[in-house]
């Protein structure tokens, strides 16, 4: 076959990035288009997405790939973070500036919530960690705060699929993004409409879903001349990012051990079926759904949150001070403190290192202002939270991998990588980098009939990037560290 290029609009919490996906039949080569920051923007009603800069960076990043690669583009498609969503009415007009899903306007309705439906029918009809910023909490709050606003929107359509409508005219609801607003019935195409209506959320709003890997329309005549491109696909691929990043793990063997690390770290394995128990219930498990019907059994967790705030916070202050310095001053500090990084006082944007002096001067721990020592404190404590749901994986599962697939941005970090696999006792298989991008060309190229099946997406994954590959060696000096980590997070 002819080299074909598929473009993957990859948007993070934390920054946006266009990539151009060059397959030849068998290995794949990611360039990339564009990259820019997203960031929440803080207006008097609260946080919100600037979702217009958005689309405005994403045009930009394909007429780039059009300058370049024109005629060898085929298809286009867009993953994001989970939750959250815009409102369209009924001539497909934007009802205002999307929810930034940290949002205080959710405050108490998980509580609220649990008395029209207790926690635990929640999670077995739906079988998603109970979180404040699903959006089954966020559209409560609408319905409480802004009836009039439910009441003019025609349609609920998740930041991808809004994305994708712009790309495309074409209005979808992709699977995996509705799987993680806890209105999806567990493993099911099929709202809960019975849920939405105990919680006040309008059955309107939730038309049918439409699976990953299916072709959704062409780009919009009018964008396709402003950019520079004709007859492209638009796609929608697993379009909440952590099932494109675990699209792209490089995985030989079925179910495999992942962790999407990023702003979150998503912690768990692929299934061929969720798990809904009182135990998963109790340890705050989800089942999100994934590419080719699979589920990815998994624990949200705080992730680069933490450094990243942190680092947000001294930039403001004038620091220079890169990821990688930061890490490199991690590696040779001493600081023993710990926290546990899903505390309540690290979930919204604030004065992060102050926060987490706060929690070491609460729990009694020494404190260091130094940045490296607080990047040691987070990273040494995310290794410790990683082997604490290890560990409840392997209660469950006796047949649990020893290879932990680690991907996304977090894999760069050999400092967090080389303590996960200590901390764990598992090797750690690092990259690709760029695992959510790859996993958005899987179903890409799945939608073009190119590849039959996501394990041949992952011979490819396989074939076309290398792996850093960390082995545990310090085992023993992790388990007194869990048992002060335990009663941390048990306080």
């Amino acid at each position: 076959m002819s080299h074909q290029t598929y473009l993957a609009v990859d948007l993070g919490a934390g920054s946006g990035r266009v990539v151009a996906g060059h397959f030849d039949g068998r290995k794949l080569q990611l360039e990339d288009q564009n990259r820019f920051p997203n960031q929440g923007v803080q207006l008097p009603t609260g946080w919100h997405w600037n979702i217009t800069e958005l689309f405005s960076n994403i045009k930009n990043g394909i007429a780039a790939a059009a300058k370049t690669h024109g005629d060898k583009v085929v298809s286009v498609a867009v993953d994001t973070w989970g939750v959250d969503y815009g409102l369209i009415d009924e001539r497909g007009r934007l009802l205002g500036l999307p929810w930034m899903y940290r949002d205080s306007r959710t405050d108490g309705l998980i509580e609220e919530v649990s008395k029209a439906v207790p926690k635990e029918e929640l999670y077995g009809r739906t079988g998603i960690q109970l979180l404040f910023f699903n959006t089954i909490f966020q559209l409560a709050a609408e319905a409480r705060q802004y009836p009039a606003v439910l009441r003019e929107a025609s349609q609920l359509l998740f930041v991808p699929d809004l994305l994708t409508y712009w790309l495309s005219g074409e209005r979808v609801i992709e699977q995996t993004i509705a799987s993680t607003s806890q209105l999806l019935k567990a493993g099911s195409a099929e709202w809960d409409l019975e849920l939405a209506a105990k919680v006040g959320i309008p059955a309107h709003l939730l038309k049918p879903v439409t699976a990953p890997g299916t072709k959704v329309g062409k780009l919009i005549a009018s964008l396709a001349a402003e950019i520079g491109l004709d007859s492209v696909d638009v796609v929608a691929c697993g379009s909440h990012d952590t099932a494109s990043a675990v699209a792209g793990a490089p995985a030989r063997s079925k179910n495999p051990l992942f962790l999407s690390s990023g702003t979150w770290s998503l912690l768990g394995r692929e299934l061929d079926a969720p798990i809904i128990t009182d135990a998963s219930f109790a340890a705050g498990f989800s089942n999100e759904q994934g590419l080719s019907g699979t589920t990815r059994f998994l624990k949200n967790v705080a992730g680069m949150w933490l450094l990243q705030e942190c680092k947000r916070n001294w930039d403001a202050q004038g620091s220079k001070l890169h990821y990688g310095e930061l890490v490199d001053h991690a590696w040779v500090s001493k600081a023993p403190g710990l926290v546990d990084p899903d505390d309540a006082s690290f979930s919204r944007p604030c004065d992060m290192p102050r926060a987490i002096a706060d929690y070491l001067r609460k729990t009694g721990q020494p404190v260091s202002e130094k940045p490296g020592d607080i990047a040691r404190v987070i990273l040494r404590s995310l290794a410790l939270k990683y082997r604490v749901l290890v560990n409840q994986l392997r209660a469950w599962m006796p047949d649990l991998p020893d290879t932990l697939h680690i991907v996304g941005g977090g894999s760069q970090n050999a400092l967090l990588n080389q303590m996960t696999a200590d901390a764990t006792g598992l090797t750690v298989e690092a990259g690709p980098i760029e695992a959510t991008a790859t996993g958005n060309i899987i179903a890409q190229l799945m939608a073009r009939g190119e590849i039959s099946s996501l394990e041949e997406g992952r011979e490819i994954v396989r074939n076309s990037f290398e792996f850093e590959t960390f082995e545990p060696s310090d085992t023993e000096s992790w388990n007194d560290e869990e048992a002060r980590f335990l009663q941390l997070i048990s306080t």
